[in-house]
């Protein structure tokens, strides 16, 4: 069975599947707190593509921004495809996935428009009603409706990450603009939701989020299509921030409950939490290889084994910036190539914004704006790693470039229909065995009574195709037996971290890698960090005979030299 392209009950309820129960599912695994939001993401595009058909015969879009956009993201599966790091299997299935997604946003109708435009809003709105229990009443956060919130003072919505829930706010901001702007919501309606998702902004203490509200005002400035009132709504939104900004902060203060957007500014600390430690680090990673990168997947593992006296104390596997996290991954002219093909693709569509208002119900210019705030996100952080993002993105990309006019051309290649249900039921088929294949580790980290001794579910966890490198970092970090160096190569391409990295040196040392041993010990000195105390206990000055770690002799190693 398919949807037909107008607008259905069950398209509507395929677009929330797809959009707004990813953002909102609170159910949590381990380790991965958001893997079942992925998983939701994945398989509720599995169904749009399963279920609903392309609206637009396939010569009805200017082809060529499309093509190069497609272009771009399959060279990123490639390049992840052919990575050293091993853990970045997930990505290159999620970036293949985001292909199929841009087409459908291509060729999608007046219904699925609006289905996925009401589907965000809806997010949107549960996240308001999310944010203001975290903060307000954290003690009804049960975890199955409400994810409980590990950060007083700040809600984090059903991703657990405020800037997430900042970044999804926004997007549904975005959307409730235009579904005003079509008459799909009353004005009223619309203002109240934009006024309460701007207060669960400030709730959500995310500067990211702040600075995105800009995006906003400049669509209020210059798009004049859409209705007087609603450019008045979004070009106030920094200033609605500003007053609930103030109104949590003075709620706070006599009531001795925490505001961490407050706090925050009272503390004078680093006020881009690191980001220019590791951007400095960065920039110094790709100067030392500016043409194929450290690897893609490699720099976690390439930062934290180069010598960095002044590194954050955090450990990273990202550098908080899209264009810098490409490039010193994969060098100077892979970045160019993708980012050169979306930023022409964006360049050869510009025309999709002027002929917009000829394509009712497809949400052309807020797609365009929601990108921007993507893209803002992703100056900063990184949530195109997640396919709740990821996904939408490739689809909002898909209607934009899609809505360029341009020469048809009817006789060109056509995908049968039979081929996006087919995609469509590897998504589903694929999310299925992953939650499968998922509960192989993740008993590992939450067992139950009946789940056996530590050793066998670690065993069993190692069999895990997609997630066995969580078993290798409980085997290496487990006490009971001394792990080969082997066991070491996946964890270490994932995420490193005091423990992994202990257990690493010591390994190194038993294995008569007495350099190595000691360099290592020596980037985890660089860190700073009191979990890594204990194993520096010994090195005090009055020590007769201290042991390897604590000789401070610069190693002439470099981390190539560290792979297992």
């Amino acid at each position: 069975m398919q949807v037909s392209a107008s607008s259905s009950p069950l398209l509507a309820f395929v677009a929330v599947c797809a959009v707004a129960v990813p953002l909102l599912l609170a159910l949590a695994a381990v380790p991965d707190a958001v893997f079942y939001n992925q998983l939701a993401a994945l398989a509720g595009w599995g169904l749009w593509l399963l279920l609903v058909p392309p609206a637009l015969p396939a010569g009805a879009a200017a082809r060529a921004p499309v093509l190069l956009a497609s272009m771009a993201l399959a060279l990123l599966a490639l390049l992840a495809a052919g990575s050293h790091g091993l853990g970045q299997g997930g990505a290159t299935l999620v970036l293949c996935a985001a292909l199929p997604v841009l087409w459908a946003g291509v060729r999608c109708g007046p219904g699925e428009g609006r289905s996925f435009a009401m589907a965000l809003w809806l997010a949107g709105v549960g996240s308001v009603a999310i944010a203001l229990v975290q903060y307000f009443a954290p003690s009804l956060a049960d975890g199955a409706v409400v994810a409980l919130n590990s950060a007083p003072g700040r809600a984090v919505g059903n991703m657990r990450q405020p800037n997430h829930l900042a970044t999804a706010l926004l997007c549904a901001m975005v959307m409730t603009a235009w579904l005003w702007q079509t008459g799909q919501l009353a004005a009223r309606t619309a203002v109240t939701s934009i006024v309460l998702m701007v207060l669960a902004v400030a709730l959500s203490a995310s500067r990211t989020g702040a600075l995105s509200l800009g995006v906003l005002l400049l669509w209020a400035a210059v798009d004049r299509s859409l209705p007087r009132a609603a450019r008045w709504a979004l070009a106030l939104t920094p200033l609605i921030y500003l007053l609930c900004w103030a109104s949590l902060a003075a709620y706070a203060a006599p009531d001795a409950a925490q505001f961490y957007g407050a706090q925050r500014l009272e503390a004078n600390g680093d006020i881009s939490s690191s980001r220019f430690a590791i951007w400095r680090n960065a920039l110094a990673l790709l100067a030392q290889q500016p043409w194929t990168g450290v690897g893609w997947g490699n720099f976690n593992f390439a930062w934290t084994f180069t010598p960095f006296p002044d590194r954050p104390a955090a450990f990273f596997d990202h550098t908080h910036n899209l264009p810098l996290q490409l490039a010193v991954e994969t060098g100077l002219p892979a970045t160019a190539a993708v980012l050169g093909l979306l930023t022409w693709a964006l360049w050869r569509a510009r025309r999709a914004w002027c002929v917009a208002a000829e394509q009712p119900g497809r949400p052309v210019r807020a797609a365009f704006v929601m990108l921007a705030v993507l893209a803002m996100h992703s100056l900063l952080e990184y949530p195109l790693w997640y396919a709740y993002f990821l996904l939408p993105a490739a689809w909002a990309l898909g209607v934009f470039l899609g809505a360029a006019p341009g020469p048809a051309k009817p006789g060109g290649a056509r995908a049968p229909p039979w081929t996006w249900r087919l995609v469509g039921v590897l998504f589903v088929a694929g999310s299925s065995y992953a939650a499968w294949d998922h509960r192989r580790i993740q008993v590992i980290f939450a067992p139950a009574v009946a789940d056996g001794p530590l050793a066998e579910r670690i065993a069993e966890g190692r069999k895990s195709v997609l997630f066995g490198h969580h078993a290798d970092y409980a085997a290496v970090t487990s006490e009971s037996t001394e792990p080969a160096l082997a066991t070491f190569s996946r964890p270490l391409h994932q995420l490193i971290d005091v423990r992994l990295l202990v257990a690493y040196t010591q390994a190194l040392k038993a294995n008569g890698r007495d350099a190595e041993a000691l360099y290592a010990a020596q980037r985890l000195r660089e860190f700073r960090r009191a979990d890594a105390q204990e194993f520096f206990k010994d090195c005090g000055r009055d020590n007769p005979a201290p042991p390897f770690q604590c000789n401070e002799q610069p190693v002439r190693l470099n981390w190539r030299d560290l792979e297992p």
